[in-house]
């Protein structure tokens, strides 16, 4: 039986760590004054992004806010973020040492962001503006019944 109803919606764990972690980012700005000091006074945040309502900072404490790894919920918000790239393989944050503004949609659910770096010193290997797109949670299971439609059908 297909339920639908639109005001019951499968639940995307992804998307509910994603927006976590984005409304972690938040909050650690609203409490640093010297981050929103270097947002007000940067030539590296252009001007347009200086008033954004939604503004957030990867100061390297989100690690300390999940479980580790080899816990069930750890390793699956763990897991999560690595899938959603917000994590490196390595586990390490992507936006770290990063000013954020993320891009809501129309639901108010975060779809991509942009980090500027805020160090004293960037590295060469280092880039000073990270880009993040939310990927598509769903495109790999519909082309994988597209696949297997084909295979039966075929």
């Amino acid at each position: 039986m297909v339920n639908d109803n639109p005001l019951i919606k499968p639940v995307n764990i992804d998307d509910s760590y994603i927006q976590q972690v984005f409304n972690y980012y938040m909050q650690c700005y609203l409490h640093d004054p010297a981050m929103q000091l270097f947002v007000g006074q940067s030539s590296r945040i252009p001007h347009a992004f200086r008033y954004s309502a939604h503004v957030g900072v990867c100061n390297r404490t989100l690690g300390k806010h999940i479980l580790a790894m080899r816990t069930l919920t750890g390793g699956a918000m763990r897991g999560s973020l690595k899938r959603s790239q917000l994590l490196n393989p390595s586990g390490h944050e992507l936006f770290r040492s990063c000013i954020i503004f993320p891009t809501m949609d129309k639901h108010n659910h975060v779809i991509a962001a942009i980090g500027y770096r805020y160090g004293q010193r960037i590295r060469h290997w280092q880039s000073p503006i990270i880009q993040w797109c939310k990927p598509e949670s769903d495109k790999y299971i519909t082309q994988g019944f597209k696949f297997i439609q084909e295979m039966i059908y075929g």
